[in-house]
Protein backbone atom coordinates (compact mmCIF):
# COMPACT_ATOMS: atom_id res chain seq x y z
CA UNK A 1 0.00 0.00 0.00
CA UNK A 2 1.02 3.65 -0.86
CA UNK A 3 1.91 5.35 2.30
CA UNK A 4 1.14 8.77 1.22
CA UNK A 5 -2.27 7.57 -0.18
CA UNK A 6 -4.03 7.78 3.14
CA UNK A 7 -1.87 10.55 4.63
CA UNK A 8 -3.11 12.68 1.64
CA UNK A 9 -6.45 11.40 2.42
CA UNK A 10 -7.30 12.60 5.71
CA UNK A 11 -5.71 15.72 5.40
CA UNK A 12 -8.19 16.15 2.89
CA UNK A 13 -10.57 14.91 5.37
CA UNK A 14 -9.42 16.66 8.03
CA UNK A 15 -9.38 20.00 6.84
CA UNK A 16 -7.28 21.74 9.16
CA UNK A 17 -6.89 24.95 6.89
CA UNK A 18 -10.92 24.49 6.51
CA UNK A 19 -11.20 24.42 10.89
CA UNK A 20 -9.75 28.30 11.19
CA UNK A 21 -13.13 30.16 10.78
CA UNK A 22 -14.96 27.79 13.04
CA UNK A 23 -11.48 28.47 15.76
CA UNK A 24 -11.56 32.19 15.29
CA UNK A 25 -15.42 32.51 15.93
CA UNK A 26 -15.23 29.83 19.00
CA UNK A 27 -12.33 31.55 20.56
CA UNK A 28 -13.77 35.09 20.39
CA UNK A 29 -12.79 36.98 23.81
CA UNK A 30 -9.92 34.50 24.50
CA UNK A 31 -6.63 35.75 25.32
CA UNK A 32 -3.57 34.67 23.19
CA UNK A 33 -2.43 32.21 25.57
CA UNK A 34 -6.42 30.60 26.08
CA UNK A 35 -6.13 30.39 22.20
CA UNK A 36 -2.88 28.44 22.23
CA UNK A 37 -4.11 26.01 25.12
CA UNK A 38 -7.27 25.13 22.90
CA UNK A 39 -5.55 24.47 19.71
CA UNK A 40 -3.07 22.51 21.96
CA UNK A 41 -5.85 20.18 23.02
CA UNK A 42 -8.03 19.85 19.76
CA UNK A 43 -4.75 18.73 18.44
CA UNK A 44 -4.07 16.54 20.91
CA UNK A 45 -7.28 14.46 21.17
CA UNK A 46 -7.65 14.87 17.21
CA UNK A 47 -4.21 12.61 17.31
CA UNK A 48 -5.80 10.67 19.97
CA UNK A 49 -9.20 10.21 18.04
CA UNK A 50 -6.74 9.08 15.11
CA UNK A 51 -5.06 7.10 16.68
CA UNK A 52 -7.80 5.64 18.84
CA UNK A 53 -9.47 4.82 15.17
CA UNK A 54 -6.88 2.81 14.12
CA UNK A 55 -5.66 0.68 17.06
CA UNK A 56 -9.53 0.11 18.01
CA UNK A 57 -11.79 0.77 15.44
CA UNK A 58 -11.88 -2.51 13.32
CA UNK A 59 -12.24 -4.39 16.73
CA UNK A 60 -15.26 -2.19 17.67
CA UNK A 61 -17.10 -3.00 14.99
CA UNK A 62 -16.57 -6.37 14.62
CA UNK A 63 -17.86 -6.84 18.01
CA UNK A 64 -21.18 -5.25 17.27
CA UNK A 65 -21.10 -7.57 14.19
CA UNK A 66 -20.38 -5.22 11.41
CA UNK A 67 -18.50 -5.96 8.41
CA UNK A 68 -16.47 -3.73 6.61
CA UNK A 69 -18.11 -3.45 3.72
CA UNK A 70 -21.25 -2.49 5.36
CA UNK A 71 -19.52 -0.17 7.53
CA UNK A 72 -18.33 1.73 4.35
CA UNK A 73 -21.93 1.66 2.85
CA UNK A 74 -23.35 3.36 5.92
CA UNK A 75 -20.55 5.58 6.37
CA UNK A 76 -21.06 6.41 2.80
CA UNK A 77 -24.40 6.91 3.62
CA UNK A 78 -23.69 8.97 6.42
CA UNK A 79 -21.39 11.32 4.32
CA UNK A 80 -23.91 11.66 1.18
CA UNK A 81 -26.62 13.00 3.97
CA UNK A 82 -24.49 15.07 5.76
CA UNK A 83 -23.25 17.04 2.73
CA UNK A 84 -26.83 17.28 1.69
CA UNK A 85 -27.58 19.26 5.23
CA UNK A 86 -24.44 21.22 4.22
CA UNK A 87 -26.60 22.23 0.78
CA UNK A 88 -29.48 23.13 2.98
CA UNK A 89 -27.69 25.47 5.87
CA UNK A 90 -29.15 28.24 7.20
CA UNK A 91 -26.56 31.36 6.94
CA UNK A 92 -24.91 32.55 9.89
CA UNK A 93 -26.18 35.87 9.69
CA UNK A 94 -29.56 34.24 10.12
CA UNK A 95 -28.77 32.97 14.00
CA UNK A 96 -29.23 35.27 16.97
CA UNK A 97 -25.89 36.16 18.78
CA UNK A 98 -24.93 36.70 21.56
CA UNK A 99 -22.85 39.75 22.13
CA UNK A 100 -21.37 37.67 25.24
CA UNK A 101 -20.97 34.71 23.71
CA UNK A 102 -16.76 34.76 23.64
CA UNK A 103 -16.60 35.82 27.26
CA UNK A 104 -18.79 33.46 28.13
CA UNK A 105 -16.87 30.43 26.78
CA UNK A 106 -13.75 31.85 27.68
CA UNK A 107 -13.53 29.76 30.95
CA UNK A 108 -14.76 26.35 28.51
CA UNK A 109 -11.64 26.42 26.48
CA UNK A 110 -10.95 22.99 26.96
CA UNK A 111 -14.28 21.56 26.48
CA UNK A 112 -14.93 24.21 22.95
CA UNK A 113 -11.72 22.22 22.44
CA UNK A 114 -12.82 18.90 22.26
CA UNK A 115 -16.46 19.72 21.40
CA UNK A 116 -16.96 20.93 18.54
CA UNK A 117 -13.32 21.47 17.20
CA UNK A 118 -11.88 18.29 17.90
CA UNK A 119 -15.51 15.94 17.10
CA UNK A 120 -16.89 16.89 14.77
CA UNK A 121 -14.58 19.34 13.04
CA UNK A 122 -11.53 18.06 12.67
CA UNK A 123 -12.17 14.39 13.23
CA UNK A 124 -15.41 13.31 12.29
CA UNK A 125 -16.94 10.01 11.16
CA UNK A 126 -15.34 10.38 7.76
CA UNK A 127 -12.21 10.72 9.55
CA UNK A 128 -12.78 7.96 11.83
CA UNK A 129 -14.02 5.23 8.93
CA UNK A 130 -11.10 5.80 6.54
CA UNK A 131 -8.82 5.37 9.38
CA UNK A 132 -10.79 2.06 10.39
CA UNK A 133 -10.33 1.42 6.44
CA UNK A 134 -6.47 2.10 5.85
CA UNK A 135 -5.85 0.50 9.43
CA UNK A 136 -7.24 -2.66 8.05
CA UNK A 137 -5.28 -2.56 5.02
CA UNK A 138 -2.33 -2.59 6.74
CA UNK A 139 -0.79 -5.63 7.66
CA UNK A 140 2.83 -5.70 8.65
CA UNK A 141 4.39 -3.67 11.67
CA UNK A 142 6.48 -1.85 9.77
CA UNK A 143 3.42 -0.30 7.93
CA UNK A 144 2.34 0.62 11.89
CA UNK A 145 5.77 2.34 11.88
CA UNK A 146 5.31 4.33 9.18
CA UNK A 147 2.01 5.46 9.88
CA UNK A 148 3.24 6.51 13.24
CA UNK A 149 6.26 8.36 11.84
CA UNK A 150 4.58 10.59 9.28
CA UNK A 151 1.21 11.86 12.26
Amino acid sequence: MDLYKPLIALLAIVNPIGVIPFFIHFTQGFTDGQRRATARVAAFSAFVVIAGSALAGLRIIQFFGITLASFQVGGGLLLLLSSIQMLNAEPAESRKNDLNEGTDKAGEGASIAIVPLTIPLLTGPATISTMIIYADKTRHWCSWGCWWAMA
